[in-house]
This record gives structure tokens, sequence and C-alpha cells, in this order.
């Protein structure tokens, strides 16, 4: 039950039987609010059913989609990318400018190099020649962009 605010309140019953009329009127207020639950609990499923119907659709969406996994060389690319991207080699994705931070590219070249010391003699043939071919073509372009 709301009030006037929109707050939820409550009402007091006074249950002691004092006429045969107030007894009736007490017995429809009863019945009033009887319908008034069953309503909510209507709107409620039809919520209920919405949501379920949203959920299942997004479901379906998902599992279209194919699954990643995490590997290795995907990271790598990632880290690659990011950069090529912070040294102005290839345009920011969503400002399509081509902009540059030579301090996040240093890092990033940094991260992967550590990530080749700390990986190494776990890493297959062609990770290891992975992670090598591409320190090496980004520090020669960190190299030409420093100049």
């Amino acid at each position: 039950m709301l009030d006037k605010e929109g707050e939820k309140s409550f009402k007091v019953i006074d249950k002691r039987k004092i006429s045969d009329a107030e007894e009736m009127e007490e017995m429809k207020e009863a019945k009033n609010t009887e319908e008034a639950k069953s309503a909510e609990k209507a709107d409620e499923n039809t919520d209920e059913t919405a949501a379920d119907s949203e959920k299942k659709a997004a479901d379906e969406t998902a599992a279209d989609m194919p699954d990643f996994e995490a590997d290795f060389a995907a990271f790598i690319y990632s880290l690659n990318t990011q950069a090529l991207l912070f040294m102005g080699k290839i345009p920011n994705p969503i400002s399509k400018k081509y902009e540059k931070d030579l301090g996040t590219a240093k890092y990033l070249i940094d991260t992967i190099d550590m990530l080749s010391k700390k990986t190494k003699g776990n890493l297959d043939e062609n990770e290891a020649k992975l992670i090598e071919n591409i320190l090496y073509d980004l520090r020669m372009a960190y190299i030409s962009e420093k100049k």
C-alpha cells in the first residue's frame, strides 16, 4: 500500500466486531486487498516472463558468438597492437586519429620483453619466435619515432 508521497505505508485494522455492517465492510476491504495482491502477482509474473525472454535472447546471442580461449600469442599480439597505437603507427579506433605517447609505447615494449624473459624455456618454438620478431619490430619502430 502506498501513501500520498509514494512510500510504503501500513494500515491498522481493528479486528473487534462491533456490528454486522462493520464486519461486512471489513470483509469487502479484505477481498479488495486480496484482488489487488493477485493483480500485483500477475504483473510480477509478466515482468519475470519478459526478463526470462530477454535472458533467453541474450543466451542465444552468446551461443552464436565464437568462444575465445586465452591464448599467449593473441595476448602478445594485443600488446603489440597497443604499442603500435601509442607510437602513432596505427590510428586510434575510437577517434580515428594518429596519437603518440612514447612513454606508454616503451612501457608496452618493456612488458613484452619482461614476458619473454619470464617465460623463457616454457614457450614452444613458434611462441618464442613470435616474441623475438615482435620485439625486434617494435624496438626498430620506437627508435625511428624517438628521433
